[in-house]
């Protein structure tokens, strides 16, 4: 059975979070081209219905500041949606939770 995990990319650049999470919707076949994905990519999981997303692909979040948007998007990665998310780091308390791609891995 595939484990559902959040995918986060990791940079402390807002710009090379940005650029990561539109490669990642690439390669999950959100989009054709990097360009193509910024117009699905939004700056914050807020910005998102999380409770009619298909998809959640935001290069800007902090997932210690708001635990029950952390936690739905828990729920959302394990039904199997796509949730994709921009961190400055990745603490190591959700580390087994998470997918990490970092600016080197792709």
């Amino acid at each position: 059975m595939k484990q559902h995990k959040i995918i986060v990319a990791v940079s402390p650049s807002d710009r090379r979070r940005e650029d990561l999470v539109r490669r990642i919707a690439v390669q999950l076949g959100f989009a054709k081209t990097p360009s193509d994905a910024a117009k699905i990519v939004r700056p914050s999981p807020h910005d998102f219905d999380l409770a009619q997303a298909y998809f959640v692909l935001a290069y800007t979040y902090n997932l210690s500041q708001s635990p029950i948007t952390t936690q739905r998007l828990f729920e959302l990665a394990a039904r199997g949606i796509a949730v994709v998310v921009g961190v400055k780091r990745l603490p190591a308390a959700y580390e087994p939770f998470c997918a990490a791609y970092y600016p080197d891995s792709i």
